[in-house]
């Protein structure tokens, strides 16, 4: 277990009353495809105008673009019994809770597509020329605190509490952000766009990415404590990262690229009980196509004149081969490999590991601050993990002793990604529910007596993660291609694991094989 350690984690035993399991994805179906085992011929072939590979975001996404297009004749395969990918739920008594994504800022001017699913959703409408969000699904007071030196602090900057130097360096590095958010570049672009498509792709820019976030801090003489943790918990917390690992451009990125887009402040964001599953179960609905969950993808095949597809019908074992006019892989890239023949090495292609705990409990524990006094979000400073969200915080008639259900994360920033994995995999659900408790009980005396159950998730490939001389490398160029009427359209492929990018990676995909069928482009996506 060296370095997979948890700050505050007693040896006691799990009391006999608690509940709970493995909410992994199913790695073991997916693992099949490093010593193939799978009948050697199909038993029966269709064709279609489309297919469309993996079904979270990205690919839901591609088929909502498809379905608005008029293009029905597709199929959706995806692995798990549930789309959703990162943005699945778990269903519990008091509702339901995340088990990843859990939140969405409110959309910059660019995020197109974003802000045409909202709409049509009926969370974004226009009233005497002017956009509006509803309120009702804004992140309610409060939205974050943090547990610093002792006592929680609103806000995840608490100044009054912080030292002179560190206030004057906060000041500072606030200062320099904003001039960044406010810099275009000689064409007028944004130099931080999101999705990031639309950033400035000038050199002297750029060039940022060839350094680590550290190097950038070190280089603008940020060495206080407080606010280099801050900067590595942004890291943490959007790329499974950390400031020496992070480019300094997707560091500087995820505090400077988002505005608002004239809907709110820029650190405005649209919450809900199941997280960012609210936004899946809605593109989920609007498919035309066919969804095929249970379905492992074996081999796929581009040509100038379609792409063929292989794959696994879990339910029944039998090989099934389609036969597509176009094809999206809104697959991670790291499955390339084992899909397609003779693929370019990906070797910058990291992914972080993450693990997150849903906690069912009777009613909130006891807290320091006194009963219902919990965020939406909660931060424990210099803690290895994340914190947790609160997945009844939007309930307006909560009553202060009800049962809730609180989703706890935790990235592995640090440690070698393949020895996580292996030890995520290998390691009990009894383990890690103690030590999630173990954590936790620092700042809530009875959590133990308080929760019921206890769930675990294993992301192995949860966040890629955006390294130095990453997302403006050559290889990220070569990535994103089209091989013959087979697209790509996965949110790796823009370095950054954010809903926007999935979805924006999704849709191009869906552009760009409607244009080879002869179908018109709509702006309002992109």
């Amino acid at each position: 277990m060296a370095g997979l350690g948890f700050a505050g984690c007693p040896s006691s035993k799990p009391s006999g009353r608690l509940r709970g399991q493995r909410k992994d994805p199913d790695y073991p179906q997916g693992h099949r495809l490093r010593e193939p085992d799978f009948p050697a011929a199909p038993t029966r072939q269709e064709r279609l105008a489309g297919v469309i590979l993996g079904g979270g975001v990205a690919g839901l996404s591609a088929g909502w673009r498809w379905t608005r297009a008029g293009l029905t004749d597709y199929r959706l395969l995806e692995l798990e019994s549930q789309v959703g990918g990162n943005s699945r739920a778990l269903t519990y008594p008091s509702g339901s809770a995340p088990i990843g994504a859990h939140y969405l800022p409110v959309p910059n001017t660019e995020a197109r597509a974003v802000r045409r699913l909202l709409t049509e959703m009926g969370l974004l409408t226009t009233e005497k020329d002017r956009p509006g969000l509803d309120p009702r699904h804004l992140c309610h007071s409060r939205q974050e605190r943090l547990f610093y030196e002792g006592e929680w602090r609103d806000g995840l900057i608490p100044h009054q509490a912080l030292s002179e130097v560190s206030q004057e360096q906060m000041a500072r590095f606030q200062e320099h952000i904003s001039q960044w958010s406010r810099r275009r570049d000689s064409k007028g672009r944004k130099v931080f766009a999101l999705p990031l498509h639309f950033s400035s792709t000038e050199e002297q820019y750029l060039a940022l990415d060839r350094i680590s976030f550290a190097q950038y801090a070190k280089r603008m003489s940020w060495d206080d404590p407080f606010l280099l943790w801050y900067l590595n918990y942004a890291c943490r917390d959007d790329f499974g990262g950390s400031l020496e690992n992070c480019s300094a451009w997707a560091g500087l990125h995820y505090f400077a690229s988002r505005d608002g887009g004239g809907l709110g402040d820029a650190d405005d964001i649209l919450v809900w009980p199941e997280g960012n599953n609210r936004l899946v179960k809605f593109l989920q609905g609007e498919q035309k196509g066919q969804i095929h969950p249970g379905s492992l993808v074996l081999e796929v095949v581009p040509s100038e004149n379609g792409v063929t597809i292989d794959y696994l019908e879990l339910a029944t074992g039998e090989r099934v081969r389609l036969q597509a006019e176009v094809c999206l892989f809104c697959l991670p890239s790291f499955l390339r490999p084992y899909l397609l023949k003779d693929q370019p090495t990906l070797d910058r292609f990291l992914y972080a590991p993450w693990l997150t705990a849903n906690l069912e409990l009777t009613s909130p524990p006891e807290d320091l601050e006194g009963p219902g006094f919990t965020a939406w979000d909660n931060v424990l400073y210099d803690s290895t993990s994340l914190g947790y969200v609160v997945s009844t915080h939007q309930h307006l008639t909560t009553a202060p002793n009800q049962p809730t259900v609180w989703t706890w994360y935790h990235p592995f920033s640090d440690e070698a990604p393949e020895v996580v994995r292996k030890t995520l995999l290998e390691t009990q659900w009894e383990d890690w529910s103690q030590r999630v408790l173990g954590e936790l009980e620092v700042v809530h005396a009875d959590i133990r007596e308080r929760c019921r159950r206890l769930d675990i998730t294993v992301l192995g490939h949860g966040m890629i993660r955006p390294s130095v001389d990453f997302i403006w490398s050559g290889q990220m160029a070569r990535a994103r291609r089209p091989q013959g009427r087979l697209f790509f359209g996965h949110g790796d492929l823009s370095g950054m694991s954010l809903f926007e990018e999935s979805q924006f990676r999704g849709v191009l995909a869906a552009e760009q094989a409607l244009a080879v069928l002869g179908m018109e482009p709509d702006e309002s996506f992109l």
